[in-house]
């Protein structure tokens, strides 16, 4: 049971947050860092030990030893017998795994996109949807999707890619642009579906004591949420709560070395 619980835990890093092995081993050498600078009777510090260590085990070992040294070229720990993240490393790892937004300004206008694009174009079509997930957009229906983020300059670079045919509008809404049976921060809530999000927050702060894979949990939520601007978020959110006990858990201030 324990052995599959390490594969499931490689598997689930590979997918989406990590997608190499070299990423894998500096986000576990990382895990173990932050388990190194609690104490020794902390639960923390089993924690991620024990987290780190299951990543490990589920790969392969000449993999792993080819890792180790691609990490140490690269200047990405700072030797092969000591796992201490570098500056670089530290840079890397903020790049690929997502990252908690503690400012989100906001003019206060939603933002309506709507595209026509010939089923002959349907390539540029999926990509602009692609494009449009990246932006943060979330989807309403049809060909419309909303983002409190102004798109325009984006888009704008987008549509000059040659062999591009259709039409985007994009259109603001302000508070009192809307007229339903919703309010816009009720709209926003369903559109991103920030309920469901919200639920697996509060499962994390319930149980991460108790979840050797808590560091992972955090991450793939994170990764899903689309850290809306505050002030559209629902009242009861536990998103900033699940960011403090991270934080405290795994502070990536504390796995570096700041030698180098």
């Amino acid at each position: 049971m324990r052995q599959k619980g390490f594969r499931e835990l490689a598997l689930k890093l590979s997918e989406g947050l990590l997608m190499t092995v070299t990423d894998l081993l500096l986000f576990q050498f990382y895990l173990l860092g932050a388990s190194w600078g609690k104490g020794k009777t902390s639960r923390g510090a089993h924690q991620t030990f024990d987290e780190a260590m299951a990543g490990l085990a589920a790969v392969n070992y000449q993999t792993l030893k080819r890792a180790i040294i691609h990490l140490k070229r690269q200047g990405l720990i700072r030797s092969l017998k000591e796992p201490a993240i570098t500056r670089a490393g530290k840079t890397r790892l903020a790049r690929i795994i997502p990252q908690y937004q503690k400012k989100r300004p906001w003019d206060r206008v939603l933002y309506l996109v709507t595209y026509d694009i010939p089923e002959v174009k349907r390539k540029y079509r999926n990509e602009l949807r692609t494009m449009l997930k990246t932006l943060g957009a979330g989807y309403l229906q049809g060909s419309v999707w909303i983002t409190p983020y102004n798109p325009q300059t984006l888009l704008q670079d987008y549509v000059k890619k040659p062999g591009f045919a259709g039409d985007i509008i994009i259109s603001c809404i302000g508070r009192d642009g809307y007229i339903g049976n919703e309010d816009i921060k009720t709209l926003v809530s369903r559109v991103y579906r920030l309920d469901e999000i919200n639920a697996k927050y509060l499962d994390f702060i319930n149980r991460y004591q108790h979840n050797s894979n808590a560091a992972v949990q955090y991450l793939y939520i994170l990764k899903e949420d689309p850290q809306l601007p505050f002030e559209l978020l629902p009242n009861e959110w536990a998103g900033d709560k699940a960011h403090e006990i991270f934080d405290k858990i795994f502070p990536m201030r504390e796995n570096t070395d700041d030698t180098d």
